[in-house]
């Protein structure tokens, strides 16, 4: 049996550790995965600057972690992860940042790794991600489905095919 490469993901949330026996157990059953979590838009970076990942899920609302920049933005917002909207300023480093940040975002990246799993669901929200040009977006409701990020995962997945295609 030839044993293929896991599909490598990033999921960017605040609130992981709380979600993960529920959303990642599939993940971790399948066996089809490496999954790295960063809680905060410091640990994204770091983590999206050391390695390149498939799939990247991101979140919307999250902290800013310890690195200065992040902080400032942070409190220019009001503190508050709904209004500041961190995830969003992430997604901006990733496509546009080279001229606007104090960090180089990773050349690997592309709108097609990125897929939005937020409890946000207002148009202004959808009309940044279309700038961005960010296509995989899933709102965070009750009762979804546990395999929600496989299911996610695959529509990131489908989206780099069609890019590429």
């Amino acid at each position: 049996m030839v044993k293929t490469e896991k599909t490598k993901v990033l999921w960017v949330e605040d609130s992981a550790r709380l979600e993960l026996r529920n959303l990642t157990g599939p993940i971790y059953i399948s066996g089809d995965y490496h999954m790295n979590l960063a809680e905060d838009a410091t640990s994204a970076v770091r983590y999206l600057q050391s390695q390149v990942y498939d799939a990247i899920i991101l979140d919307m609302r999250l902290p800013p972690g310890i690195d200065d920049y992040w902080i400032r933005v942070y409190q220019d917002r009001g503190e508050d992860k709904a209004d500041a909207r961190l995830g969003l300023e992430l997604a901006n480093w990733m496509f546009n940042g080279r001229a606007k940040f104090p960090f180089t975002p990773p050349a690997w990246v592309r709108q097609y790794h990125v897929g939005v799993f937020t409890v946000e669901n207002d148009a202004d929200l959808h009309a940044r991600l279309d700038e961005l040009g960010i296509r995989v977006f899933q709102h965070k409701t009750a009762g979804l489905a546990d395999t929600i990020l496989i299911d996610i995962i695959m529509r990131i997945l489908q989206e780099q095919a069609s890019d590429r295609g």
